[in-house]
């Protein structure tokens, strides 16, 4: 029975090693997958900003060109008030001239209204970019790192299950479920000493007649207490068979 306690050590080595493994199996990929997200969202952000900028831009160049197109207007009508003949159409034509001084003066109000909002916009992209490439220099270098790791992890799974498989077919038959069950319940912990007659997994005090029979390694014998698989080690044996 001393072969099987063995055989069980190593095979609860392994499975520790394992489940690491397929721990960062699972959190390797779903850390790349958030670094490159964030990228992708910051990357959106500024676009978003462009986009709103450009539409700045457009609604910008549609009102100077009206006040272009006004002033132009302006123009060609004051030259018109030293040919016109009557009274009444002098007093409409300048009418129409103030009106169209009234809307260029609203177009540049808003104009100034418009390249303020296109400055701060091109402000907070300046920023925005800024900090995208150093974060998406920092979160490639991170990927890159997470990404050679995970290939590591690959290589080293399937000899690591193999060495699994080959534990298993050197415990006895009835073994394995029970170890299975134990090693699922204490998370990973299947083993225990038992040491002046106390189980170091639980610190619990292990019956005399059942300390002795686990000196003998005549069978598996279980801790009562946290149902770990106990055995002594070879000092605690000796001490027990020269006592």
């Amino acid at each position: 029975m001393r072969e099987q306690i063995l055989v069980l050590e190593a095979l609860q080595q392994i499975d520790l090693e394992l489940s690491e493994l397929e721990i960062h199996l699972i959190e390797y990929p779903n850390k790349i997958s958030n670094l490159e997200e964030e990228i992708k969202s910051s990357k959106e952000t500024i676009q978003n900003l462009t986009d709103q900028k450009e539409d700045l831009d457009k609604t910008r160049e549609e009102i100077e060109n009206e006040i272009s197109q006004n002033e132009e207007s302006i123009k060609k009508s004051e030259e018109k008030l030293f040919e016109i003949k009557t009274h009444k159409e002098y007093q409409a034509l300048q009418k129409e001239i103030a009106e169209t001084k009234k809307m260029n003066s609203d177009h540049e109000e808003k104009l100034l209204d418009e390249m303020e909002k296109i400055e701060t916009l091109e402000k907070e992209i300046a920023e925005k970019s800024e900090k995208l490439a150093s974060m998406e220099s920092g979160n490639q270098e991170k990927i890159a790192e997470y990404k050679l790791e995970l290939e590591d992890i690959k290589v080293a799974y399937e000899p690591k299950k193999k060495q699994k498989e080959e534990a298993i077919q050197k415990l006895d038959p009835e073994i394995f479920p029970l170890y299975e069950k134990i090693f699922k319940k204490n998370n990973g912990e299947v083993l225990a000493i038992a040491k002046n007659e106390v189980c170091t997994g639980c610190y619990m005090n292990v019956p005399a007649q059942l300390f002795n029979e686990i000196l003998t390694f005549t069978r598996i014998i279980q801790c009562p207490s946290c149902q770990k698989i106990l055995y002594c080690e070879e000092e605690e044996k000796s001490e027990a068979q020269t006592g």
